[in-house]
């Protein structure tokens, strides 16, 4: 998995309020989440408590479902990613001293819990969930937000004197950290990924600065992800962007470990033909030799050379491609047709003996004869 992320505090903004994480949380497990926050709790940004949070909860959960090891399923990971946020909510709005008339931090939060091939996206807030898939750009979450032109006009909307829409941000209707965490229960939904998929993750800076028609190019192009989500960073502050703005991109998100690591684990060595035929032939000729050391002192018997005389020899009369399976331990110049015909006719097959004075004695009597 490439992974690419790039942030800008943009114009308008003293600090950079957003947060990002993208972990492998095991070796078929990679967790992808943003934040965009305002406020802190205890001293720490809210988009980065918030993110903390989720991710120490959902590698808890993962642990305890592998010691002992058992199977999730894809209503036991949604209940890990509502407890997640769940947890996140709690903490920030306690740590944060809010109360039901005063919220001093508050954040999106927008998941993407990528298992084996499956991903589950929890969401809350307006950061948002794309899947980019043969160069085309696919929302996967909507906007929990409103324009606040739009709740004064009854839903009509009011643009300025020059035909655009005014520069105005967003009221956000959903938030960790505002209310109970019943309340905020975070959206989630399960897609199936394929090979060379890819899931970008932006904070409403990003993509409410950058049209479509402009972002899905960037996205999609060849440079590197880094690059990419750097590019959509860049946009979002010529289009005039004043908030916080954050990419995340990761391609090939059903390859799970760091962009490093791919390589290695995809090369092969290729090996010439040749070499394979060697490694064949050295393979034969050493199990030859095992054997025919192993039969050279369990296996004796007589036959004839290629001159036609009698010679002893350890092994067996066979021969395999070729090859074979004896060697030559004595040659006796005695000619086999000198001998008796049955003899002949057993040396033709291979007269086994049980040693060479036992040899020497069968034909010392075959030739008185």
């Amino acid at each position: 998995m490439e992974v690419g992320v790039a942030t800008d505090v943009g114009a308008g903004q003293r600090s950079n309020e957003d947060a990002w994480s993208a972990e492998q949380l095991h070796k078929n497990v990679t967790l992808l989440a943003v934040a965009d926050g305002f406020g802190r709790a205890g001293g720490v940004p809210a988009s980065t408590l918030v993110l903390e949070t989720v991710r120490d909860a959902v590698r808890r959960e993962l642990r305890r479902a592998t010691f002992p090891s058992r199977t999730l399923s894809p209503t036991d990971v949604r209940q890990l990613l509502v407890s997640a946020f769940a947890e996140a909510n709690d903490r920030l709005f306690r740590l944060g001293g809010g109360n039901d008339d005063c919220v001093t931090a508050a954040s999106t939060c927008t998941a993407v819990l990528i298992i084996n091939d499956q991903a589950f996206i929890a969401h809350v807030g307006d950061s948002r969930a794309y899947l980019l898939r043969r160069n085309e750009l696919v929302a996967l979450t909507n906007d929990e937000s409103i324009m606040p032109e739009l709740v004064r006009s009854g839903g009509r909307q009011v643009r300025s004197g020059t035909g655009r829409p005014r520069n105005i941000r967003p009221l956000l209707m959903r938030a960790l950290g505002v209310e109970d965490a019943v309340a905020v229960a975070p959206k989630v939904s399960h897609y199936t990924l394929h090979a060379r998929d890819a899931v970008a993750l932006l904070t409403d800076g990003a993509h409410r600065a950058v049209p479509l028609a402009e972002l899905q190019p960037a996205l999609t192009g060849r440079d590197t992800a880094d690059a990419s989500a750097q590019r959509v960073v860049a946009l979002a502050r010529i289009g005039g962007g004043a908030d916080n703005a954050t990419v995340l991109l990761a391609r090939d998100a059903t390859v799970h470990g760091s962009a490093a690591e791919q390589p290695r684990a995809k090369r092969r060595v290729r090996v010439p033909a040749v070499m394979v035929y060697i490694a064949i032939a050295l393979f034969v000729l050493t199990t030859i030799g095992i054997i025919a050391w192993w039969v050279s002192d369990t296996h004796l018997y007589l036959s004839t050379d290629q001159s036609g005389n009698v010679a002893l020899y350890a092994g067996t009369p066979a021969s395999f491609y070729g090859i074979p399976l004896h060697v030559t331990r004595k040659v006796y110049h005695i000619p086999a047709q000198s001998l008796p015909t049955d003899v002949q006719r057993d040396l033709s097959h291979g007269l086994q003996v049980s040693g060479p004075s036992a040899a020497d004695d069968f034909l010392r009597t075959q030739t008185h004869h």
